[in-house]
C-alpha cells in the first residue's frame, strides 16, 4: 500500500490558480512523487504527496524535497510555515 502525507503551507496567496499550478509543478519535478487533493486559499495551501516505488516515505523526506523546490523555484505566494504529516 502506498504511503500518503499531508502538507499544509500556512501562507500568503494573491494568486490561486498560479499556486496550485506551482504545487502540481512538484510532480514534474520529482518523478517518484504523485501530488494529488490540492486546495488553495488565500492564507493557506494543502496537498496529499505520495510516492508509489518507496513504501518509506517519510515527512522529513517530503518536507525536504519541497524546501529544496521552493529554493529552485519562486513560489507565487509567501510562505508563513510548512506541516507534512
Amino acid at each position: 500500500m502506498t504511503k500518503t502525507l499531508n502538507v499544509e503551507i500556512d501562507a500568503t496567496v494573491n494568486n490561486t490558480n498560479a499556486a496550485k499550478q506551482f504545487i502540481e509543478e512538484l510532480e514534474h519535478q520529482y518523478a517518484d512523487l504523485t501530488v494529488s487533493n490540492v486546495n488553495v486559499s488565500s492564507n493557506k495551501v494543502s496537498f496529499s504527496v505520495a510516492s508509489p516505488g518507496m513504501d518509506d516515505l517519510t515527512a522529513a523526506d517530503v518536507k525536504f524535497r519541497i524546501d529544496e523546490f521552493v529554493s529552485m523555484n519562486v513560489p507565487p505566494f509567501t510562505i508563513k510555515k510548512i506541516n507534512v504529516s
